[in-house]
């Protein structure tokens, strides 16, 4: 259940410095276009989410698309038709924020498919290879917006930081009267540095991340297109492409996981708890990490028997592996032997690397690299902070790592010799019995009474995988495009008991759809569940205490797997009926957005 928290509202005597500064207004005696390119230059012309903004990202689109038209009699009439869009959904993102930069992302996706690829003036799709080109530049859309996006507020973060510093200045100034002059040129001069010190963190960011982030979703779009196209090839092979299949969904799940992991890392995001058993998942790494490391490094796992169990991420907890073992090979690039060992410790005083008393499982991974000096040893771990050349990594590895392990009330710690190799270890505490208590997963069972679910979302994919694969385990479910058709549904008598709908739609939210089809349906609240893919801090607080009021309301973040959907689903039928919730065999513990 989500947790609205405590008001984060200003109290009586403060007032919330405002996320973005107000810009400085330029000399009236200015030129015009001196004016214009000063408010440009002072970060950001509109502030995110405002109406500004919005009316930005619509100029902005309007621009490209009259920029698109205009290439007409140069371009092939189906030519490049995404050519102008992108820098409009950049500049969009940039200057307005997510909510600006997914508005022209998707007014220009609508106008590239209605305008530009063929059958033009129509929304349909004449080639397999349209929609593949639909969705690759959807995702990459999509990927722009969430780079843009938390490199902005990892600078805002950085501003905060600098108004903080300018205000000791002040005091400093104030208890220093003699020495008023020399602090002036001091505090300018640290106000230059620091200016200049933001723009290049800022530019290093948004180079790393982005190099960073599109090199995971560009092999993840590479297996699952790899993936298709087998599945494609061998139909005739159940077995083949039952095979296929499941890489594929592995696939996408890392997908899930690299927006997890930059959540961790920005605002800690939630952690999908499971019962691991950490023997078995080290040894599962060999395989993946010898098709990984290359054959240059010998990969040695040894893992104490037995060891106790964790409930952890999973998915987190082998990208953390991974990508620490990824470090070794690179510390590494004439060869040698990586070790990752998982042992049993208790730690029986406060204080260890900040562990509190009790049981742990603490994983380690040793290579026999060169080391570290005591310099860099100093620095890693910090955001953004690598020794590998531009272009080779983010900086970020590390600290997610240890971003994971103490949002798992773990820790991490880095032991290196120059010369004698490193050797990282995490520590993860081993779970109690009680947290072992899961259901055990059985074969897909239908529902103990006939259910009727009203699934509505604007992706016709989405709609209709989620909808095939819920019919499957045995509901009942009703399709609906967006907001009128759902209502349209109930205006010819449907009665569905259950809603599922996008939170993210044309004309209406979900909230706001979830609202009217209670309305439409009668005085009993109908049970509703919330699917959102939407990454903003700002909705998740909105959701929760929405949540926090409404018992019958749930809400689950995309990407999920249909067995913990229909978990939910008879989870909130169950509390809808009086009684105790439902239990589904095969599904998983839904995950709530926060």
């Amino acid at each position: 259940m989500l947790d609205a928290g405590p008001s984060r509202g200003p109290s009586a005597g403060t007032r919330r410095r405002p996320a973005f500064p107000r810009l400085k207004e330029a000399p009236l005696n200015q030129a015009p276009w001196s004016r214009l390119r000063s408010g440009l230059q002072s970060r950001r012309a509109v502030g995110p989410g405002t109406l500004r903004g919005h009316l930005l990202g619509i100029a902005l689109f309007a621009a490209a698309l009259a920029g698109r038209f205009a290439l007409a009699g140069v371009l092939p009439p189906a030519g490049f038709p995404f050519l102008t869009f992108f820098p409009a959904v950049l500049l969009a993102t940039y200057f307005g924020g997510m909510g600006p930069g997914l508005l022209t992302g998707a007014l220009s996706t609508l106008a590239a498919w209605y305008f530009f690829i063929p059958p033009v003036h129509s929304f349909a799709l004449a080639t397999t290879a349209d929609v593949i080109a639909i969705g690759f530049f959807i995702a990459i859309l999509l990927v722009d917006v969430l780079v843009i996006d938390f490199m902005n507020a990892a600078v805002n973060r950085l501003e905060e930081e600098k108004a903080r510093s300018a205000g000791l200045a002040e005091e400093l100034r104030r208890m220093n009267a003699s020495l008023e002059d020399r602090v002036r040129l001091e505090v300018a001069a640290r106000e230059a540095v620091q200016l200049k010190l933001a723009q290049d963190l800022r530019l290093r960011a948004l180079g790393q991340l982005a190099g960073g982030v599109a090199h995971d979703f560009n092999n993840i779009m590479q297996a699952v297109q790899s993936g298709a196209s087998l599945m494609r090839r061998r139909a005739e092979s159940p077995d083949a492409v039952r095979h296929l299949a499941q890489m594929v969904e592995e696939a996408t799940q890392r997908g899930a996981s690299v927006t997890r992991r930059l959540l961790s890392f920005a605002r800690r995001g939630e952690l999908r708890l499971e019962p691991v058993d950490p023997a078995s998942l080290a040894r599962g790494l060999q395989e993946i990490l010898w098709h990984t490391l290359g054959g240059r490094v010998t990969v040695v796992i040894e893992a104490e028997e037995p060891l106790p169990a964790l409930v952890t991420d999973r998915g987190q907890l082998e990208t953390v592996l991974v990508n620490l073992a990824t470090n070794a090979r690179d510390a590494m690039p004439g060869g040698g032997t990586l070790t990752i060992s998982a042992t049993e410790e208790r730690v029986t005083a406060a204080g260890l690397h900040g562990l509190d008393p009790g049981h742990y499982v603490k994983f380690t991974v040793r290579d026999t690299g060169a080391g570290m000096t005591a310099e860099v040893l100093a620095r890693a771990g910090e955001p953004f902070f690598s020794t590998k050349g531009a272009g080779a990594g983010t900086g970020l590895g590390l600290a997610m790592a240890r971003g994971f392990a103490e949002q798992s009330a773990g820790a991490m710690a880095i032991d290196s010799v120059p010369g004698a190799g490193t050797a990282i270890s995490i520590w993860l505490p081993a779970a109690e019995a009680q947290d072992l208590r899961e259901p055990a997963a059985a074969a897909l069972l239908a529902p103990a009474r006939p259910l009727r679910i009203l699934l509505v979302d604007d992706d016709a994919l989405v709609r209709d995988f989620l909808a095939e694969s819920l019919g499957e385990q045995g509901f009942t479910v009703l399709r609906a495009s967006g907001g009128a058709g759902a209502l349209s549904l109930l205006s010819a008598g449907e009665r569905p008991d259950i809603v599922v709908t996008d939170y993210e739609m044309p004309g209406i939210t979900g909230l706001a759809l979830i609202d009217a089809v209670r309305d439409a349906s009668g005085p009993t609240p109908m049970p509703a569940i919330l699917l959102t893919g939407n990454l903003e801090e700002t909705l998740d607080g909105q959701l929760a205490g929405r949540v926090a009021i409404d018992p019958l309301l749930l809400v689950l973040r995309k990407p999920i797997l249909v067995e913990e959907l229909a978990g939910a689903l008879l989870a909130l039928d169950g509390l809808a009926q009086g009684g105790a919730p439902a239990q589904h065999p095969a599904s998983a513990r839904p995950t709530p957005l926060i």
